[in-house]
Order: structure tokens, then C-alpha cells, then sequence
């Protein structure tokens, strides 16, 4: 390993790299290089990285910015593997950054070079005892091997989490900080990780997402690989995306898009350094649930409640124990304890050496109970573990995840908390960080265990026939012939381009009909007078006709009318919306709450296409509307079969049909059980290149 940039001056950060490799032990070649000196730390010196004897795999770069161009050319020159640039200076300065950023690229391609950084503080691999870089926490923290993967394009915060982590007692497989990620994205490090055999789950602090569209297949070969990615993205408010572009002109991406995709495919979304470390202790481990049923044993009836209502707030169930199991621990658990789910041994654990551990037992043995959280308060000296060995041993005995919360200081029981850890139980401070744990660790094992792992690809080639050319709006009439040849159940309508002709076209739809101005220019038709419902016969039709007519000449004059839309008149059931936009990671469909108040009410779930009946499903069930859907106030239900089935249709649309284009419908009525679905307005426009 080369230290391109090292310094004999003691104190100095040249001379950091050299001391840290030494002092944990690299068992590699240490090749500091400098002009200017002999040595550093006993070493011998080389005046450039050609100099250096045999190939050099790694170099970490540590001169300034206006240098590392030349270094970089340099390296190529001697078939570097890889190089870390730690100079700042580049994209995520200005203008100036960027054109040496994209040098540096371009250097680095042409030479076949693998570069790290810029903007980067290093990278650490315990197994190698290599620690390069020159972060503080290298003089001070000890690199025991483990199995966390850390990938972070901010230096100084990746390395506070690390030290925060090695601090509860977590050890990692590889720590790489990525900075403005000009060669080597992220996505890159994480696949890494994923195929290495030593690393169990990979934690992501991300700023921005390069290559978006291939993080769908990174996810799915997680899944594969039983590798949790647990990712930390910021910059979800402007002020933050803005924030993140200065510090690594990382751009931040739409905030929402990136919650549903990572939902459906099973990487964990994190909201900050707590709760990514309380996941990442929950799933390195390798035990995985069967289902969503906590059991929880207690020795506080107040720490259970807790735990019960997070369970209820986190989509879990707090399992149902069977009859014999509340029957053998009714004759064990004290009459003021509790031996319904949360099991309540209260304080007497003290004063009876096997209370807990039989209670344990029973749980873990209950095939109710996927899981077990243990939770404990204020135990010290020998019951406290008498408590930690009998959860160590049920842990051994059982293929269950057990976990522990200790609601109480690490003074009280200090030999509490190394026990758990070194047997890779995870332990937690309150009953809540523990079931937010467990609410991760179920959702990723639920998505392994149905359909995440499926395709979720964009298609290659042209639209199809009869799409929007980029920029261009359909108006509603062309949008759902489109709409109707594909499959989708569209409304009964026709074109008029008189009063009479509408009259006509009336009486062949049936009454009541609704009219609606046709015209490529107006997307949005009832703010401008441009839409007539509820019309029973052929007077009613006539006048609307003409007043359509008029409003929309009044309103906007300079709009091509085409004719008034003559439409069937659907009347009842829920209104709903489908929509598709594309994304940086592909084709989104979109299901919610419709009619005129979409904006407001802002019920909505989002997935990447396609999807099967079984997410189509799931999305409807997120929806606060789901509500209306199943029927209230005497309504019966509608016809969730026929909403579902329109919602896969749309998504295979989706998926087979090439281009970047947008689709609304809304409103799509969903009539009563039975009666099926029909699309009653539909937007299909073709999005312009930014």
C-alpha cells in the first residue's frame, strides 16, 4: 500500500496513514511516498509511486487538489488497483471542482484505475487489519473483525457512527467512505459487500443515489443473499438537498420515490443514527422470523405496555399464547403478574432463581410466538445474571430471534450487556427501540419470503404506438381509445362536434351522460367550465353543449377545441386514482384516494412496476380509503377484485411500454362488489427532457 503525500513530521496528517497501518497491524507492504523525504516512521521513502518496488494494490492520495491530477496519471502508469483521494476541492466546490473532478475520471478510466473520492476520508478493513485514512477514531478504536458493513459518503459522520457502534459493542467487516463518489459509487461498495462471505448486513449513509435504476437488482440479490442493506438517506427537505449537493454534490432525488421502492424491496429506511444501529444489531444476526408475533416477557407490567403498543404501532402482533402455555405458566407466574401476551414476572425474578427462565422457555416453545423480546428494569447483581443467562440459553436453544431491552443504566449489571452482544443478542435501551427493530427485521423477511425478489426493469425501445411524443399531452378521448386497446375498462363515449350530433350520440350512450370539452390544450376541464355531469335528456344536452362551448372560448381563447366529449355517466361507487410516473429508479404506479380532492387528501401508495396481485393488493390496504372501499354507513363494498385487477393491468402497461411518460386516471369509480371498475378521466402525456 502506497501513503502518497506521507510525512516524516511528527503530528502531522501525512504522517497519520503510516502510524495508523503500523500500529493495527497491516501485514502488507507500507510504501510512504515523498520527494522530500527519506522516512517516515522507520519506512523507507519513495520519491513517487513509480519508484515504489513490485505492483502496489492500493494508494491512498493525500496531496492537495491541484496535485492529485498528476498523481492519478501517475498511478495508472504503475497499474494502481485502486486509489482513495482524500483532497477535497472538487465537484462539491463549484464550478472550478467540477471540471478537475471530471479530469480526474477521465485520467483514471483511460488508465484503468479504480478511484475512491474525492472528498473522502478512507477506508478500513478489520480482517486485514487495514485502517487507511486519516480519521481520528484510527488511533484510538480497536478493529476486532465482525460482520457489519458500513458504506458512507460522509466521512466524519460514517466515523462517528462507527465509533457510536463499536461503543454498544458492534463490530464491522469493512468501513468505506465514498465522498463524491466521482468513480466508485456507493451501489458499487454495497454489491461488493453482498458477495463477500464474512458480511451479514450493510448499512448506507447516502446523500445521493447514483445510478438509481440499478439499486432495484442490488436489492433483490440482498434479498437473495439474506443480507439486510439498512440505508440512512438524508437530504429530504430542500434545505437538506441542498445541504448534501455542497457537501459531496450528491443530488438528493425524490424523497417519496425512494421510501416506496425501498418498502417493496426490502431495504430498510432508517430516520437517524440510533435507529440504524438498534436495525443493524437486530439483523446481523443470522435468525430470521416466521411471521409478525412477538411474544414478550417482562419483569415491568409498564415496560410491557410500551412494548405492546409499539407492536400495534409498527404493524406487529403481540402473539396469542396458546392454552397450554397460559395454563403451565399460570401455575408459575405470580397471582399480581400477568400471563396474558405481555407475560408479566414482575420483581418477584428476585426472589425465585427459576421464574424467568421456566417463562422463557414456555414462550419460546409456544408455536404462536415468531419471536421473543425480553424486557427488563432496574436488575442488578446476581438476578440480573441469573436473567441474562437464562435468555443466553434459550437463545441457544431455540431457532427464534430472541432480544433484549434494559430499561436501567450498564452500572446496574456492567457483565449484562458484553453477555448478550458476544452471543449476538441484540440489546436495546427501552421496549420501543426494541419492537422498531423487530418491525424491520420482520419486513425484510416478509419481503424475502414473497415477491421481492421479481423483476422490476423499465422497457428497452420505442413507445408504443400511438404514445405521446416527449412534451406532447393526449386529450382524454385519444388517451383512453389507447387505454381501451390495451385492456383498461374505459366509459361508453363519443366525439361531438355539434349540439345536434351530441344529442345523438347521447341517445345511442343512454341516459345520464356527462359532456366535456375535447381539446389537447386544457388538461385540467372543470376549472375552466369545460365539464357538464348528471344530463337526462335532450334539451339538458343541448344547452350544456353550447355552454361548454362558450366557457372554455371565454376562458381560454386561444385553446383548439376539437368537439365536446359525450360521455356515460357512472354514478356511485369510490373514486379512486392510478397513475404512472417515471423515476430515477423506473416506472412508478401510483393508487390513492381520487376525484377532486386528490391534492388534499393525500392518500396514496406507490410501488415500482410491475406488480403482482398480491402487491396490488398491499397497496390498496396502505390506504386510509380503504376504509370506504370495504363499505361505511350502509354502503355495501366495492368491488376490490375489479380495482386490484385494474391496477396490475396498468402496472404490466407500465412495464412493457418504453419512453418516459406520465398517466392519470382519475377519477377510476370502482363500482359496488361485482360490478367492476371503469377509468372516467385519464391524462396521458410524454415528459420532455429536462
Amino acid at each position: 500500500m502506497a501513503v502518497i503525500g506521507a510525512s516524516g513530521r511528527a503530528g502531522s496528517m501525512g504522517q497519520a496513514p503510516v502510524r495508523y497501518l503500523r500500529d493495527n497491524g497491516y501485514g502488507g507492504d507500507i510504501l510512504p511516498v515523498n520527494p522530500r523525504a527519506e522516512e517516515v516512521l522507520g519506512y523507507r521513502c519513495y520519491p513517487s509511486v513509480a519508484d515504489c518496488p513490485g505492483p502496489v494494490d492500493l494508494a491512498l492520495v493525500m496531496v492537495g487538489a491541484d496535485h492529485v491530477p498528476g498523481v492519478i496519471e501517475e498511478c495508472a502508469a504503475k497499474n494502481v488497483g485502486f486509489a482513495v483521494v482524500l483532497a477535497s476541492g472538487f465537484a462539491e466546490s463549484g464550478a472550478e471542482g467540477e471540471r478537475r473532478q471530471r479530469e480526474l475520471i477521465g485520467l483514471a478510466e483511460a488508465g484503468g484505475l479504480r478511484l475512491i473520492g474525492p472528498n473522502c476520508i478512507g477506508l478500513v478493513n478489520p480482517h486485514f487489519n487495514l485502517v487507511a485514512g486519516f480519521s481520528p477514531l484510527f488511533a484510538k478504536a480497536e478493529w476486532r473483525p465482525g460482520e457489519i458493513g458500513l458504506v458512507s459518503q460522509s466521512g466524519a459522520l460514517g466515523y462517528g457512527i462507527v465509533s457510536l457502534a463499536l461503543d454498544r459493542g458492534l463490530r464491522f467487516s469493512r468501513v468505506l467512505n465514498t465522498g463524491n463518489e466521482a468513480a466508485f459509487s456507493s451501489l458499487e461498495a454495497v454489491r461488493d459487500l453482498l458477495l463477500d462471505d464474512v458480511t451479514r448486513v450493510v448499512l448506507v449513509y447516502s446523500e445521493g443515489l447514483q445510478k438509481a435504476d440499478e439499486w432495484p437488482a442490488l436489492a433483490r440479490l440482498a434479498l437473495q443473499r439474506d443480507k439486510p442493506i439498512v440505508m440512512l438517506k438524508v437530504g429530504r427537505s430542500e434545505v437538506g438537498s441542498r445541504a448534501a449537493a455542497s457537501h459531496t454534490a450528491a443530488l438528493a432525488g425524490d424523497d417519496e420515490v425512494l421510501s416506496a421502492v425501498c418498502r417493496q424491496l426490502g431495504i430498510v429506511r432508517v430516520d437517524d443514527v440510533d435507529h440504524l444501529l438498534d436495525v443493524a444489531a437486530t439483523l446481523r444476526q443470522p435468525r430470521r422470523p416466521k411471521g409478525n408475533r412477538v411474544g414478550i416477557l417482562t419483569t415491568s407490567g409498564g415496560a410491557g405496555v410500551m412494548a405492546a403498543d409499539a407492536c400495534a404501532d409498527f404493524g406487529l402482533e403481540v402473539a396469542v399464547l396458546g392454552d397450554d402455555t397460559r395454563a403451565q405458566l399460570q401455575e408459575i407466574v405470580p397471582w399480581f403478574g400477568s400471563v396474558l401476551n405481555p407475560v408479566d414476572v414482575t420483581a418477584q425474578v428476585i426472589a425465585d432463581r427459576e421464574l424467568f427462565r421456566r417463562c422463557i422457555g414456555l414462550m419460546a416453545a409456544d408455536p404462536g410466538v415468531d419471536l421473543l423480546l425480553c424486557s427488563v428494569c432496574v436488575l442488578t447483581g446476581d438476578s440480573a445474571l441469573r436473567v441474562v443467562e437464562d435468555v443466553l440459553q434459550t437463545a441457544a436453544e431455540t431457532d427464534k430471534p430472541v432480544l433484549f431491552s434494559k430499561t436501567g443504566a450498564d452500572s446496574l449489571a456492567p457483565e449484562a450487556r458484553p453477555s448478550l452482544l458476544a452471543a449476538g443478542i441484540p440489546v436495546f435501551e427501552t421496549s420501543v427501540q426494541a419492537v422498531r427493530a423487530i418491525a424491520a427485521l420482520v419486513h425484510f423477511q416478509r419481503v424475502r419470503d414473497g415477491s421481492g425478489t421479481g423483476e422490476h426493469t423499465a422497457a428497452a425501445g420505442e413507445p408504443p404506438a400511438g404514445f405521446p411524443a416527449p412534451g406532447e399531452s393526449l386529450s382524454e378521448r385519444v388517451a383512453k381509445e389507447i387505454l381501451g386497446q390495451h385492456g383498461l375498462p374505459v366509459t361508453r363515449e363519443g366525439l361531438a362536434e355539434s349540439a345536434e350530433a351530441a344529442v345523438a350520440l347521447a341517445a345511442d350512450i343512454g341516459y345520464p351522460v356527462a359532456l366535456k370539452i375535447e381539446s389537447p390544450d386544457i388538461l385540467h376541464k372543470t376549472e375552466v367550465g369545460g365539464v357538464t355531469l348528471d344530463l337526462h335528456g335532450p334539451d339538458d344536452v343541448a344547452t350544456a353543449y353550447g355552454d361548454v362551448v362558450a366557457s372554455v372560448r371565454a376562458l381560454v381563447p386561444g385553446a383548439r377545441i376539437s368537439g365536446v366529449l359525450v360521455q356515460e355517466q357512472v354514478s356511485g361507487g369510490v373514486e379512486m386514482l392510478i397513475g404512472v410516473v417515471p423515476s430515477e429508479f423506473g416506472p412508478m404506479i401510483t393508487v390513492g384516494a381520487g376525484g377532486v380532492l386528490v391534492e388534499v387528501l393525500r392518500d396514496t401508495a406507490m410501488r415500482l412496476v410491475p406488480v403482482d396481485r398480491q402487491e396490488a393488493e398491499a397497496m390498496v390496504s396502505e390506504l386510509r380509503s380503504m376504509a370506504l372501499l370495504r363499505g361505511v354507513r350502509g354502503r355495501g363494498p366495492a368491488d376490490l377484485d375489479a380495482l386490484v385487477s385494474l391496477i396490475v393491468s396498468v402496472s404490466e402497461l407500465a412495464a412493457s411500454a418504453a419512453g418516459e411518460w406520465e398517466l392519470d386516471l382519475n377519477p377510476v369509480v370502482v363500482l359496488g362488489a361485482g360490478e367492476g371498475a371503469r377509468v372516467v378521466d385519464a391524462l396521458l402525456t410524454g415528459r420532455a427532457s429536462p
